[in-house]
């Protein structure tokens, strides 16, 4: 599959080049939306099809918004396109009618993107429509805007619809826009986090990359079209310029973002909140911080092989993959990741165009309790953050491997399992996974966590009668893990350091060294090793696993390095050092 580089030429650099580059990325998706329904790819996805249709039609306003907000030119093809899908699909009388938003619909994701895209571009997006074609958006929007979203980060868009309805002057319900824009004031933490949805002070909701291209995306849209009261916008710009303080440490010197948590495949979205700073003229960590961000994380997704032939983005992450993402993403869902030409709305001369690129972060470690993380930052740029959240209860696919892992890395990502969790189906890179009979495995997926000074604590009990206190640290070149598991049962253990790439050819991978105590894996990328400390090395053997094709989030094969032992019944202390060395 090819790379946006190999279609569109280098990663773009200026304004006019991000314009140019968001026109590029959206015009296989305007162009397949405006055949219609029956042209979509298929997908398995949760939603039915003209949903999935309906997010191809959407999404790419989340950037031709801002393109047009900007005062930009040359996408007249691209609105057109729109323009004929939109209104086919918000028409009751023809076949690709997309039906009334319903309660927790996934028309009402869309619904957001349609608002903002009236509140900013109403002379490309509503002024061309005729009067009966205006009323059926405007109805449907409508249905949109009274519908009842799921109660996490959606509490948003039937908001943002009510923002398009009122900028064409449709009459909405303000009682139930406050109501939602309260509901969301109750999932603020500290440090200008949310949580993505309802919990309690020991177990809020989920904090992912939901929380900037999500919650802050929306609040300082919101913010900057003066959509909300004057002190609700005050507090969304001074969360987001919180946040931004803690969100520049999840991103690598190389633009890479720490890949953690849900909805990874929308892929560029990763920096749309640098974008909306712009977009809002909100001051956070400097705007020559906030443009490098936003630079280097493009241009590292333009060397990825994202695209199919025809120019439109795939499902998966960093190469087509249906296996990693979660059971609500289809063929329109990447489209997601125009969010991050939302700068494209700030002119040209304003300083997150014109700033000079910032110097990289120095090495270091930043305690982000809000999200029960400490990062660290190693010499070359990489992070790694030791992490102490649980599984979302909804069960989305990959859920415990991308929340529940010790550690997630910006260089190494992570594996999600395939199926019936064997060692190599499993993939448990990055975690501690135990078995009463050898076959089945278990890790953690939920449990109590606690930042003690530099060391994150996690509690977690895998069957009644096993409880296992996990102590995490970063040290030069790694982390340690300490591991106090009282058990009532034989335990077979094995306990995973980061996957690489798997190199050389045929079934038996080159440069791995295993044994007692010590497994390591050298790939042309990067170097893991995983050993154990003190008296551990004469009860633990190193292998390296192979887990099953395809689960990785980087690439296609991987290995793994782990250690394995037995444990009888009774208390027992397993440590171990892991590191990650870029080569």
């Amino acid at each position: 599959m090819p790379t946006p580089s190999q279609l569109f030429g280098p990663a773009p650099t200026t304004r006019e080049g991000w314009a140019g580059a968001l026109l590029a990325l959206a015009a296989p998706a305007t162009r397949t939306a405006a055949a219609g329904p029956g042209r979509m790819p298929v997908h398995a996805s949760m939603s039915d099809p003209q949903a999935v249709w309906f997010e191809l039609v959407a999404r790419p306003l989340w950037g031709l918004a801002a393109h047009a907000a900007g005062g930009l030119s040359g996408a007249d093809r691209q609105w057109e396109e729109v323009r004929h899908a939109l209104t086919r699909a918000v028409d009751p009388g023809h076949p690709w009618y997309v039906g009334r938003p319903a309660d927790m619909d996934q028309r009402l994701v869309e619904s957001a993107a349609v608002g903002y895209a009236l509140a900013v571009a109403r002379h490309h997006l509503w002024d061309p429509l005729t009067e009966r074609q205006r009323q059926q958006l405007a109805d449907w929007l409508s249905t949109a805007a009274s519908a009842t979203p799921w109660d996490n980060n959606w509490c948003f868009f039937p908001v943002l619809a009510a923002v398009g309805l009122r900028s064409v002057g449709v009459p909405v319900d303000e009682t139930r826009v406050a109501a939602h824009l309260d509901r969301i004031e109750d999932f603020a933490l500290s440090d200008g986090w949310y949580a993505d949805g309802p919990g309690t002070p020991e177990r809020p909701g989920s904090r992912d990359h939901y929380v900037p291209f999500g919650f802050h995306f929306y609040g300082l849209l919101l913010a900057s079209l003066k959509a909300v009261d004057e002190e609700r916008g005050r507090r969304y710009r001074q969360r987001a310029a919180e946040f931004a303080g803690q969100f520049e440490h999840w991103f690598a010197a190389d633009g890479a973002a720490l890949p953690f948590g849900r909805s990874l495949g929308y892929r560029f979205a990763q920096g749309a909140f640098w974008s909306a700073l712009a977009a809002a003229d909100q001051p956070a960590v400097g705007w020559s911080t906030a443009r490098t961000l936003a630079q280097r994380n493009l241009a590292w997704w333009w060397q990825r092989p994202v695209l199919a032939e025809d120019g439109s983005l795939t499902v998966g992450y960093a190469y087509p993959n249906t296996g990693v993402v979660e059971q609500y993403l289809a063929g329109g869902s990447p489209y997601w990741g125009t969010k991050v030409f939302a700068s494209l709305a700030a002119t040209e001369d304003h300083p997150f165009w014109t700033a000079p690129s910032a110097p990289d972060l120095p090495p270091g470690i930043s305690s982000q309790p809000a999200a029960a993380m400490i990062l660290a930052r190693d010499a070359a740029g990489n992070v790694v953050a030791l992490a102490g959240q649980n599984a979302p209860a909804w069960n989305p696919r990959g859920g415990t491997a991308k929340y529940a892992k010790f550690a997630y890395s910006t260089l190494a990502a992570f594996n999600v399992p395939t199926g019936e969790p064997s060692l190599e189906q499993g993939g448990f890179d990055s975690a501690l996974a135990l078995s009463d009979d050898g076959e089945r495995w278990r890790t953690r997926s939920a449990g109590e966590s606690r930042i003690d000074g530099e060391t994150l604590v996690v509690r977690w009990q895998p069957w009644p009668d096993v409880t296992v206190e996990t102590r995490l640290r970063h040290t030069d070149g790694g982390h340690l893990r300490e591991h106090r598991i009282t058990t009532g049962r034989r335990l077979h253990t094995a306990e995973g350091a980061f996957s690489v790439p798997k190199t050389g050819l045929g079934a038996t991978p080159h440069n791995v060294t295993e044994r007692p105590g010590l497994a390591r894996a050298t790939a042309d990328t990067a170097v893991s090793e995983i050993v154990c400390l003190a008296a551990d090395a004469a009860r633990r053997e190193g292998v390296v696993v192979l887990p099953l094709p395809g689960s990785h989030l980087l690439h296609p094969r991987t290995a793994l390095p782990t250690l394995r032992g037995v444990l009888d019944p009774g208390e027992h202390v397993l440590r171990c050092r892991v590191s990650l060395t870029r080569r």
